[in-house]
């Protein structure tokens, strides 16, 4: 479903996106930086998610912006991902210019505070601490980039790659970051709801219009280089229960294979009447779960497919009945069948992700920033042209031995 939207350019780079929706009384407001944890340097992580936070701690006009946001009935928060960091708030449409002020501030005067600042760090650490270090199954996600991504940066996650990464980072580390990326040029601004075009441009304009911008130097981040061998990685953790990883690296969301490859990793772990599920947990009793699951970045994309062990099954047979079942994969009697319900159900999912207005503006300022809206528009289209073929093609090009890797993960002394 293609969002109807208009765009307007700033003088000085700033990308403007709106859509008109007058069957609402509120306008939500998206605001992205071209930046994430990929731009990090490697000795030095955590910095765009702690950046996120410092944020939120005022810039030199507006000391306190929680209070202007509860004022205006708003709500809002932020996120930070290894390719960009969002900022993003619903409010009633008469208080749009309160946040184009807040934002436009901030953007040109975050207040640099030493004791905000030590909070912060104290926060995100606390946080590192409770979701990977002191959470069973917490560091999964660490492990798993790191195995798949040798050279590339989206090999550690937007916390950082080590707690000591955020325990050194300084204020001075901080501004840098924030002096190099948040600039006008380098952000993508999509509103959505109860406006109208030329009002918002002007309002724009008048916030951010005079920022200046820092030219961005063209970055160029490490390639990973193709993979011409498995690869393996076995980890004692003190868990429950054990795990087998199974994953492979593939191509990003703007490239034709990867609608085959959802479709694919769809057909094997969705549910339990899924093809693992129902070989591994049902038929061969195995496993007492198995699924699948696609992340998706800006510039490749992994695929996993993993089994939970039955009690007395080592995690070695669990691998053999997965390789078995994965590489002899030739989608049966029913590939048609489910095909098409797979395509009805996305079709669906994403037409119900688009119709809220914050959900509009979300994806029209995530379209921008990794390419272009209209690079996006026929999302429906490049699912509906996948066919039988494309599945068993894409499983024999990408689904292969020795584009593998294998994690056992688990508590390997009971």
């Amino acid at each position: 479903m293609a969002i109807p939207f208009s765009r307007h350019i700033l003088s000085n780079g700033l990308t403007l996106l709106i859509h008109e929706d007058h069957s609402t009384p509120l306008v939500a407001y998206h605001m992205i930086y071209k930046v994430g944890s990929k731009n990090e340097d490697p000795s030095l992580t955590g910095l765009a998610h702690l950046l996120e936070h410092s944020m939120f701690d005022g810039s030199v006009n507006v000391p306190n912006i929680d209070v202007h946001i509860q004022n205006i009935g708003a709500t809002c928060n932020a996120y930070t991902t290894k390719d960009i960091t969002g900022y993003h708030a619903l409010l009633p449409a008469q208080n749009l210019e309160t946040i184009l002020w807040l934002e436009s501030d901030r953007m040109s005067g975050l207040a640099f505070d030493e004791e905000k600042f030590a909070v912060q760090k104290k926060v995100v650490l606390e946080e590192f601490n409770e979701r990977y270090l002191n959470k069973q199954y917490g560091d999964l996600s660490h492990q798993i980039s790191q195995l798949v991504y040798q050279n590339h940066p989206y090999q550690w996650p937007p916390i950082g790659k080590e707690r000591s990464h955020i325990e050194k980072i300084t204020m001075n580390d901080l501004k840098q970051f924030y002096d190099r990326f948040y600039t006008p040029s380098n952000a993508v601004i999509a509103i959505a709801g109860h406006v109208k075009v030329d009002e918002v441009i002007c309002l724009v304009e008048k916030w951010f219009g005079s920022i200046p911008s820092e030219k961005q130097p063209l970055i160029q981040l490490p390639q990973e280089p193709e993979q011409t061998e498995p690869r393996f990685s076995r980890l004692h953790r003190d868990v429950p229960t054990s795990i087998v990883y199974k994953i492979w690296r593939i191509p990003h969301s703007l490239e034709k294979d990867y609608y085959s490859l959802v479709f694919l990793s769809t057909f094997w772990g969705s549910g339990e009447s899924a093809y693992l599920y129902e070989e591994l947990v049902h038929k061969q009793k195995l496993c007492v779960d198995a699924f699948t699951s696609i992340t998706n970045h800006v510039e490749s994309a992994i695929l996993f497919v993993a089994g939970v062990p039955n009690d007395n099954v080592s995690l070695e047979q669990v691998n053999q009945a997965l390789n078995d079942l994965v590489y002899s994969y030739q989608g049966g009697e029913q590939l048609s069948y489910n095909l098409q319900r797979a395509k009805n159900k996305t079709e669906s999912n994403i037409l119900q992700d688009q119709i809220l207005i914050q959900d509009k503006s979300y994806w029209l300022a995530v379209w921008e920033t990794a390419a272009s809206v209209e690079q996006y528009e026929n999302e429906i289209e490049r699912y509906l042209a996948v066919s039988e073929e494309d599945i068993l093609r894409v499983r024999q090009e990408w689904i292969v031995p020795h584009r593998e890797n294998t994690l056992f993960y688990g508590n390997f002394n009971k």
